[in-house]
């Protein structure tokens, strides 16, 4: 098997965890809310980092801005924006927020124009735009259904997971800065898990204390345990890893494709395992931004044939 296709290989296995990331996460909530959920999945990412960082070698930057960086960085990547992801799948269904989060890699590419002053095609223009009022759509789709149950509360959802998409662009935009600065992207990807840890832990116990907290955790069933750990290991850890090692060999333009596979594993678990419907808005908000992604990556995939 060639190099090539191997890296090709675990792309698909990273948007097949990715893709079920959504489900496993409005499944888990069943026993876990939001900040309990992110302060357990932060406290097993940290003790994965710490290692991490010790046998790579990474060490803090000197320059004052550039530790300022790292810190913004890696609150807005991670804290920030699954806090706002969490919040959106516990009042919105798994559906639409995966479908939400698939057009972001095309907001991705607005935000290096605006920011970095990359160049962007005609047919990337015209892809974003599309995605973009397919995006909007799925956003409100709750609005222009007849009979939705709790229309407000999707609608607020959803609107958060818009919102959960921009931060984590923001997010990324900022790491391609400190990338620029010559800070190591372990140490920024890294970063994120042991701050977000340190935030959340005291605020959770702000909100609940911590005998709440620790019930809520042993009393919960093995399922949700596996959710936080799915999240934390493999949507984490494991997934960035091999995602890593693919773009030695793939081009990161080209990885990105395979970003748009996740809405339709979130769908196939979404509908066998949680059995939610799927919706008119979300099949019409889909197909629009299907059709923007094929004409913002139509010029880019004759390139890379």
């Amino acid at each position: 098997m060639s190099r090539r296709t191997t890296a090709a290989l675990y792309l698909l296995l990273v948007s097949v965890i990715w893709g079920a990331a959504s489900p496993v996460v409005k499944n888990t909530l069943q026993w876990f809310d939001p900040w309990l959920f992110l302060t357990y999945r932060f406290f097993v990412s940290a003790l994965i980092a710490f290692p991490y960082l010790s046998l790579t070698g990474v060490q803090m930057p000197k320059k004052p801005a550039h530790l300022w960086l790292v810190m913004m960085t890696g609150f807005v990547s991670a804290p920030l924006s699954l806090f706002l992801f969490f919040e959106a799948l516990d009042k919105t269904t798994a559906l639409s927020g995966s479908l939400i989060t698939a057009a972001g890699p095309l907001f991705l590419i607005l935000g290096g124009v605006l920011f970095f002053r990359d160049r962007i095609t005609r047919n990337e223009k015209i892809g974003i735009g599309i995605a973009l009022a397919g995006t909007i759509l799925t956003v409100i789709g709750p609005l222009i259904l007849n009979g939705h149950s709790n229309t407000l509360g999707k609608l607020e959802g959803n609107g958060l997971m818009l919102l959960a998409v921009i931060t984590d662009i923001i997010g990324a935009l900022m790491s391609k800065e400190a990338m620029k600065k010559g800070i190591h992207a372990t140490l920024v990807a890294q970063t994120q898990f042991i701050l977000g840890f340190v935030i959340f832990l005291p605020v959770l116990f702000l909100r609940q204390p911590p005998e709440v907290a620790w019930a809520a955790l042993v009393s919960a069933p093995l399922q949700a345990h596996a959710g936080v750990l799915y999240m934390a290991v493999l949507s984490g850890t494991v997934a960035y890893t091999i995602r890593n090692i693919a773009v030695k060999t793939i081009e990161v333009s080209e990885s990105a494709l395979y970003q748009y596979l996740q809405p339709l594993w979130a769908a196939i678990l979404a509908v066998l395992w949680l059995k939610e419907a799927i919706t008119p808005s979300y099949i019409l908000g889909g197909v629009i931004i299907a059709v923007g992604v094929f004409i913002a990556e139509k010029k880019q995939r004759k390139k890379l044939k």
